[in-house]
């Protein structure tokens, strides 16, 4: 007899929420985390009294009633989490050349904002919004399609739109509503959420998370930490053991029984196993190859990660907000060109400059949320990154990595820095506390591949059908959660795991 019904490996926001959902569902569920915390990204770090996040900036969709407040109820934690939602008249402020916009709250609200800002171009504004609205009662549709061709072939008869955009990069359909480089960039402004310019990233991709954010963005209440508890309480009151040290190194199964073997040799069963690491890994490395059908396999080895990120972490004893700094994130832009940007900061040689970056401020979104000493506030400074330029130190031990490399951060992040006093003018001389990460450093901590923010980048084809959507990898009762399922993002990776666990409760005999 099995130990477990069901094991899941890795705590991130897909491990939590399958474990969960599983849980609620009376399986006997046990939670196995590689890293001394829990949470994947949701678990922030503190140092010298500040305490940072690592993956989680803002979330959306969180009023009552809508999808992800709705996930989350469906969890039974909806009310054991807070969150204070930020400035609806503006929570991203986009900065290009002699431009700024701000994000409102309300799709109308927007496309009014819009109109008045870009007046000529109002007919490519108002396209904009009707493809953005068709292209999203398909994406609702579709997730009661049922499986096969007849039923495939219906849906795009009923949604044409689907057609023309699924397939193609987002430039294709800026350039289709406007030549106005400034809009354009409003437009695709918020592209540091999902990690790819518009001339390789999936059309669905953008207007997803535009949509995610349009009706109003949130934070948690205590940060990223205190929106992981609520799961981990929630896990912990239903009855699911969850070990922490458990690096997980072999999946294999015989008969109707998983075999799941840590690095320190302790041996677990179960009926189920759900893996909230990163496909590629799982696929590649911890199941036996032997029972992985091949086009699993090449499906998982062909996958192109997504892009990694350089991150500056401060704490400061400088007064934010009367420098100008406010609830809403900074995604600045040295030029209107992101492709171009994109390009220069994922290439091989070494960035003399950062022509784009994300500001955001735990501490000025949540003044209460205990994330700061007295007196001080926290900064969090984020730019895409090659991971080609760390390479050479991949198998390395952090703090071991030598000279070289801790030079090559330290002049990269000493330029991060001197590229946000735009915004916070003496930052350099106010720094209280500051470390840096890496690509290397989410490679260690969440097992990305390469270091990858999104998992597989989402480009046209690694949506979808490009992903491993079905939360399945052709073995009984293996299932897949997270980024490389459904796509990048916290909501996104909570839903993978409320649905994969929900098939994996079914598949047990029990009710989700």
């Amino acid at each position: 007899m099995a130990d477990y019904q069901a094991i899941v490996i890795g705590s991130g926001a897909g491990g939590l929420s399958a474990a969960l959902t599983l849980a609620r569902s009376g399986s006997s569920v046990l939670l196995l985390e590689a890293m001394p915390s829990f949470g994947g990204y949701l678990n922030p770090f503190r140092r010298k009294s500040y305490t940072f996040d690592t993956g989680l900036h803002y979330l959306g969709e969180l009023g009552k009633g809508e999808q992800f407040w709705s996930l989350l109820d469906g969890l039974g934690i909806a009310d054991k989490a807070d969150f204070v939602e930020l400035d609806p008249d503006g929570f991203d402020r986009y900065v290009v050349p002699d431009y700024e916009f701000l994000l409102c709250k309300g799709k109308e609200r927007f496309r009014e904002k819009l109109i008045r800002g870009f007046p000529k171009e109002e007919r490519g504004i108002n396209k904009f919004f009707d493809v953005f609205d068709r292209i999203l009662r398909a994406m609702d549709a579709s997730t009661s399609m049922e499986g096969g061709l007849l039923s495939m072939l219906g849906f795009l008869l009923k949604h044409p739109v689907m057609i023309k955009y699924s397939r193609i990069p987002y430039q294709k359909l800026l350039d289709e509503v406007t030549s106005d480089r400034r809009l354009q960039a409003v437009l695709n402004g918020h592209w540091g959420t999902y990690g790819l310019p518009p001339a390789k990233a999936s059309v669905l991709i953008p207007l997803l998370v535009l949509n995610h954010y349009i009706e109003g963005a949130y934070y948690p209440k205590g940060g990223s930490g205190a929106f992981r508890d609520a799961f981990l309480n929630a896990l912990k009151s239903n009855g699911a053991e969850l070990k922490s040290r458990s690096r997980v190194v072999k999946i294999d199964k015989r008969g109707n029984e998983f075999q799941v073997e840590t690095e320190g040799g302790e041996q677990h069963t179960a009926r189920v196993v759900i893996s909230n690491v990163d496909p590629v890994v799982t696929l590649g490395k911890l199941v036996n190859p032997e029972l992985l059908p091949s086009k699993v396999r090449t499906k998982a080895k062909n996958l192109r990660p997504s892009v990694g990120a350089f991150y500056a972490f401060i704490g400061t004893d400088l007064d934010l907000p009367s420098l100008g700094i406010t609830d809403a994130n900074i995604h600045h832009y040295e030029d209107f060109d992101f492709n171009k940007i994109y390009d220069i900061q994922t290439g091989s040689t070494e960035l003399e400059s950062v022509p784009g970056y994300f500001i955001t401020s735990p501490s000025v979104k949540d003044p209460d949320g205990g994330h700061v000493p007295q007196n001080c506030h926290s900064v969090e400074i984020v730019t895409f990154i090659g991971y080609s330029r760390f390479e050479k130190w991949a198998n390395t031990s952090s703090m071991k990595r030598g000279e070289e490399y801790e030079s090559l951060k330290q002049r990269m992040g000493e330029r991060l820095v001197k590229a946000a006093e735009r915004y916070i003018p003496g930052l350099t001389e106010h720094l209280d506390y500051i470390e840096y990460a890496t690509p290397l450093t989410n490679e260690y901590w969440v097992n990305a591949v390469k270091g990858g923010c999104y998992a597989a980048e989402q480009t046209p084809d690694q949506v979808g059908p490009g992903r491993f959507g079905s939360f399945t990898a052709g073995i009984e009762g293996l299932f897949l959660v997270g980024a490389g399922t459904i796509g990048g993002g916290i909501m996104p990776c909570v839903a993978s795991g409320v649905l994969a666990g929900g098939k994996a409760a079914h598949f047990l005999g029990l009710k989700s």
